[in-house]
């Protein structure tokens, strides 16, 4: 006589296969996202490494932004270059010899194709080539127009801010943040992101504000070539944990000196006039 399987017996086995697989699912998604935020991390201190290399090259200066202020078109709908006769040279276009490695600037943790509303709607399904962010005060060169706003012409406290920087301008290198997650892309970029994604015009940022997509937090890269993973969901830029602020950032954050970090290359002996510590929005309540 054959022996088989009883209906129970195989309702059991399939009972705990489902428990299992329960159990596992959750800690296979874990480490999934574990791995590409590792990546993400390798990421930023590779880029920082090739900045380092280019102002060794260029009489130790900061790569410089290079992103002019052509709001109205970039690379997907015009690959020539902004206007007739000069071309595209942002900041990760400039230091490609140097990475030799284009996918290096695609965070894994963010989506690679843009889904782009309002202004940028044309550019929507375009390829987001660049998903970094880059310290304006360290590259900072007068690329960006805007004069009048005391954020990206000049400090509060009346700096010009028109040439890059050198390493040895940067009070604390350890703690002065060069490279995050770019703040451009979609949710809060959905309308106007599609100008600062690509390698030939990426973004420049003068705050904390990254995507805190993995453990309510994101990996920042600082001035001495490491790079550390921070939870806080404060610099995130679609306001992970505050949902009524709708997909907008909950917190402004130039500097933060009680978490070891901060954009201003001046502190913590001036911070530039830009206050320290979370901003809170209202939308985030309290």
């Amino acid at each position: 006589m054959k022996k088989a399987f009883t209906l129970i017996e195989l309702l059991v086995v399939i009972a705990i296969i489902a428990i299992l697989a329960a159990i596992l699912f959750p800690v296979f998604a874990q480490a999934k996202a574990s791995a590409k935020n590792t990546q993400d991390l390798s990421n930023l201190k590779q880029i920082t490494t090739a900045a380092l290399m280019y102002a060794g090259d260029y009489d130790d200066l900061f790569v410089p932004v290079g992103n002019q202020d052509w709001y109205g078109t970039n690379p997907h709908l015009r690959p020539q270059g902004p206007a007739d006769g000069i071309p595209w040279h942002g900041w990760s276009l400039r230091m490609l010899p140097y990475t030799k490695n284009r996918e290096m600037f695609r965070s894994p943790l963010l989506d690679r194709v843009g889904s782009f509303t309002g202004g940028c709607a044309s550019s929507s399904g375009m390829q987001m080539t660049n998903s970094y962010s880059y310290n304006y005060f360290i590259g900072r060169d007068a690329s960006y127009g805007w004069e009048g706003d005391g954020d990206y012409g000049s400090t509060p406290a009346g700096e010009r801010l028109s040439t890059p920087l050198s390493q040895t301008q940067i009070e604390e290198v350890a703690k002065t943040v060069i490279f995050l997650n770019s703040n451009s892309l979609p949710p809060y970029g959905r309308e106007w992101g599609c100008y600062y994604v690509t390698l030939e015009a990426p973004d420049f940022i003068n705050k904390i504000r990254f995507r805190a997509i993995h453990r309510d937090g994101g990996n920042l890269a600082f001035s001495d070539g490491h790079a550390k993973f921070y939870p806080a969901k404060e610099a995130d830029a679609a306001g992970t944990g505050y949902p009524a602020c709708g997909g907008q950032p909950s917190h402004t954050i130039f500097n933060w000196s009680a978490r070891g970090m901060w954009m201003f290359p001046g502190m913590p002996g001036s911070n530039g006039g830009y206050g320290d510590g979370p901003v809170r929005h209202g939308c985030a309540g309290g």
